[in-house]
């Protein structure tokens, strides 16, 4: 690894500085970008099986939001790498930004593209929880350096454990086996949300179990038009409906107390997380991979600047 110049340092320290400058970080206006024509698709595709009909505008609209979610998200990936500062995040998140488009434009590289697009996840969230660790107390104090990142990591694990499964089962392997268990797993990733993120406050926990409460209401009254919605809108046929409403009422009540408290980055993430729904698709697993990365990458405050001497002492400055 190549040691930093002080023009280096100031080049990093300068856009740490203007994306401090911004009101919401870039990562989070990448996500939020990619959020709009995910939550769109979701939203057509729970109108189409409501039971009113669906407007002539939206019947209209929903090839091009579907093509939309199919290539937004990836392009916001590579807008991830672009951004970041070391050279193996920005090859983990080019494969997944460049795999999604490949295998959006040409349905023979799905197999291929679905790979690239699991292992650039794993790799890049893998580089972020690593950025977590406190590396001053990992010599004197280990148990305390790892702390910052166990919840992340936790998280982080099940979300990465569905999209694997999902997408194994995709590809035509134990599709009986991996499919509901992949479906389940995404589902305990929006369910864990409020236990990772912390969310502890009376308002913040009643939300929680209010959205829980309202999906098991609609899906009593309506079960047939619920188990449509949930199938098509979700692609969570299997998932059961105890973890169906948690996930749900967790990803809203994650996403309202994140934003309630300035966190923008982890409140787009578990946004992103709960639209996309079970990532057995490409465009679904883009949407996802790009939901965990978010909530990882924005867990902890914004970096301080490194100084010159911080980073020779350590041997250098990630690759830039």
């Amino acid at each position: 690894m190549s040691r930093p110049t002080a023009d280096e340092t100031g080049m990093l320290n300068a856009r740490r500085r203007a994306a401090g400058d911004l009101p919401v970080s870039t990562a989070a206006l990448l996500g939020a970008v990619a959020l709009v024509p995910t939550a769109g698709v979701l939203g057509l595709r729970v109108l189409r099986n409501a039971p009113v009909a669906l407007p002539d505008v939206a019947r209209t609209a929903t090839p091009a939001v579907q093509t939309l979610a199919a290539v937004v998200p990836a392009l916001a990936a590579l807008g991830l790498a672009v951004g970041s500062d070391r050279r193996a995040a920005r090859v983990a998140l080019a494969a997944v930004g460049v795999f999604g488009l490949l295998g959006a434009v040409d349905a023979a590289a799905w197999l291929p593209a679905a790979a690239a697009v699991l292992v650039g996840t794993t790799a890049a969230l893998a580089l972020d929880l690593g950025g977590l660790v406190d590396p001053l107390r990992a010599d004197t104090d280990p148990r305390d350096a790892l702390s910052p990142a166990i919840r992340p990591a936790s998280l982080a694990a099940l979300g990465v454990l569905a999209l694997a499964w999902s997408l194994i089962a995709s590809a035509g392997i134990g599709t009986t086996t991996f499919r509901p268990a992949g479906a389940a797993l995404a589902f305990a990733t929006l369910a864990a949300l409020p236990l990772v993120r912390g969310l502890d406050g009376a308002v913040e926990l009643g939300l929680w179990a209010l959205a829980a409460f309202a999906v098991t209401v609609t899906a009593a009254s309506a079960p047939f038009v619920a188990g449509a919605v949930v199938l098509v809108a979700f692609g969570a046929g299997s998932v059961p409906f105890v973890l169906l409403a948690l996930g749900i009422g967790g990803a809203v009540a994650t996403v309202v107390a994140d934003a309630r408290r300035g966190a923008l980055g982890p409140a787009v993430g578990a946004a992103l997380l709960l639209a996309a729904g079970v990532p057995a698709t490409l465009p679904r697993a883009v949407a996802f991979g790009l939901g965990l990365l978010l909530v990882v990458r924005e867990w902890a405050p914004a970096a301080r600047p490194v100084s010159t001497d911080r980073a020779e002492a350590r041997g250098g400055v990630a690759d830039a």
